[in-house]
């Protein structure tokens, strides 16, 4: 079909080219793709990733573009409907349009290898290119790898080119696996975004697509901690939160003010160890006491050798006259100089207070000392104020405007309320809207599943594998949890076409199903809405109509 164009050919351009392309539909939705991938901007001006799964129609089992659907920038030219920026920008560049015909390109249309492919290794290598797993110029190579392994996808995951979870995301255009993700529950989620309920508001018409995805975005945002949001907004930095965060936990420690001591704040923030500090305090009160017992703490000398000195001086002022002791001792090698002198420095160190005290000895640098000296000072005033809470603490502390506050704090108490909440209070649709969509949803989800819809009962279905081939397979995936898909593919049972042909028939007949059931829900209501008005010609786009011809037909439809 001349009037869908496969996204996939958008972005395998944007890397060749290595730019931005934007467009826009009838219902006001800006789109931009770049080799990342497909973007939809926000009224605030941010982009947020999509779906193209569940955004656009599929055509031959490609996302594609209705270029029916789009909007004509006459400012750019009598025809343009897809302009395009450099990915990097040295200075100011105007956006230039993109005819519709370079955009359709074929791939492969000057390589002798095009002509050899099945439609669906013809797909995986679209893929392939589309998500840069591959380039152009690597094209050759995967060719010779595919007469070693047979198929395209064969060559891909035996080579060592990708894995299989991740081929497999790429052609469902679902997120790649993380090791972080909890077993078999990413598939499950990804699988079924469109029973969302924003989906289904989507589809049935109330709302457009940047008011899903801009709610979406509030949603996910006002969930986070206060901090992330005012980060997020760009109202202050990392740093600032985290040094207001730690302003907010010395405060709400049991001992108070006394908390801002300048000894445990080091420690607190990691500058010294608590064994630094205990060996810096050691030193200081050792200090202060007279060369004889600094002496004798250091195992210089014993007290026996200080009190011999005590008696031949007739014990008058003996214990505070440390010049006439400290020589005494050198005199009679009791002592080294060396002891001497590192015993007068350490009497020294004790007229210093703490943070000179640990300068000299080594243990942090004056900048450490004056940043703590300046956090203590932020702590004794924040708790003489009586703040606790972090966004005073910004605002006291000077860090982000009281608006900035307010602001964040706005979104993060929407952002907490049900999605549907949000959506009415953004007035994007009425609660009515949203009790019809949860009604449907809960329809769908309630109803009696059709059998034969696993993995294994369609394959046998279609006749790519025996039930006596499935055997196997199956009891290793029940035994170990693996994939079933990669259990065959591992045994040579069947090739990654095959699954990845199966899968994408199946989600594409899953949702095709859903569109229908939610157009019988909902075609009571619209006849009802228009039995007033029966001379009224009915519209070419037509709600239902619109959900019929979403999909094309899936196979076996009539």
């Amino acid at each position: 079909m001349t009037d869908l164009l496969p996204l996939c050919l958008l972005r395998i351009w944007c890397r060749l080219n290595d730019a931005w392309l934007s467009f826009k539909t009838n219902t006001s939705d800006r789109y931009l793709v770049n080799p990342a991938g497909y973007f939809i901007e926000l009224p605030d001006g941010a982009l947020s990733p999509i779906s193209p799964r569940v955004t656009f129609p599929m055509y031959e089992r490609f996302p594609c573009v209705p270029l029916d659907s789009l909007v004509v920038r006459k400012q750019y030219g009598p025809d343009a409907r897809f302009i395009s920026v450099p990915m990097v920008v040295p200075r100011e560049v105007e956006p230039r349009p993109v005819p519709v015909s370079l955009l359709m390109d074929d791939p492969f249309a000057n390589m002798q290898i095009a002509h050899k492919l099945t439609a669906s290794e013809r797909y995986i290598l679209l893929r392939a290119l589309e998500s840069g797993m591959i380039s152009r110029a690597g094209l050759p190579r995967v060719w010779e790898l595919r007469t070693r392994y047979r198929t395209i996808g064969s060559a891909l995951i035996y080579s060592g080119i990708c894995q299989w979870e991740t081929l497999l995301a790429y052609c469902l255009d679902t997120r790649p696996p993380s090791r972080l993700d909890p077993p078999s529950l990413r598939a499950l989620i990804e699988r079924r975004e469109w029973e969302l309920i924003g989906e289904i508001l989507h589809v049935m018409g109330l709302i457009n697509r940047t008011q899903l995805e801009y709610s979406l975005k509030i949603k996910r945002d006002g969930s986070q901690a206060l901090g992330q949001i005012l980060t997020a907004m760009g109202a202050c930095k990392p740093d600032d939160i985290e040094r207001c965060l730690q302003i907010q936990n010395e405060i709400k420690r049991p001992q108070g003010a006394e908390v801002a001591l300048i000894g445990k704040l080091l420690v607190g923030q990691g500058v010294i160890s608590a064994e630094d500090l205990e060996e810096a305090l050691r030193h200081q009160q050792i200090a202060r006491q007279s060369i004889g017992r600094i002496l004798v703490s250091m195992g210089a000398c014993t007290q026996r050798d200080v009190e011999g000195f005590t008696r031949m001086s007739g014990g008058f002022q003996a214990e505070v006259d440390d010049i006439s002791l400290g020589n005494y001792l050198v005199k009679t090698d009791t002592i080294s100089k060396i002891h001497l002198e590192e015993a007068l420095r350490i009497q020294q160190r004790g007229r210093q207070v703490l943070g000179e005290l640990l300068v000299s000895m080594g243990l942090c640098s004056g900048k450490d000392i004056d940043n703590v000296l300046q956090f203590q000072k932020e702590v004794r005033d924040t708790h003489r104020s009586g703040v606790e809470k972090l966004g005073s603490i910004l605002i006291h502390c000077g860090k982000v405007p009281p608006a900035k506050i307010e602001e964040a704090v706005k979104l993060q108490s929407i952002g907490r309320q049900p999605f549907g909440a949000i959506l009415v209070a953004m007035g994007a649709c009425t609660a009515d809207d949203i009790m019809l969509a949860l009604s449907i949803q809960s329809r769908w989800r309630n109803r009696e599943r059709p059998p034969g819809d696993r993995l294994g009962e369609v394959l046998v279905k279609q006749g790519i594998v025996s039930e006596e081939a499935l055997s196997a397979p199956l009891l290793e995936h029940m035994r170990e949890e693996k994939p079933l898909g990669r259990i065959l593919i591992e045994r040579n049972v069947c090739s990654p076409e095959d699954i990845i042909d199966t899968l994408i028939d199946r989600d594409h007949n899953r949702h095709y199903e859903f569109l229908q059931f939610v157009s019988r829900c909902i075609a009571p209501k619209v006849q009802a809405a228009t039995a007033d008005q029966p001379e009224e010609a009915p519209k070419k786009d037509s709600l239902v109509d619109r959900l019929s011809t979403w999909f094309t037909r899936p196979k076996g439809k009539p």
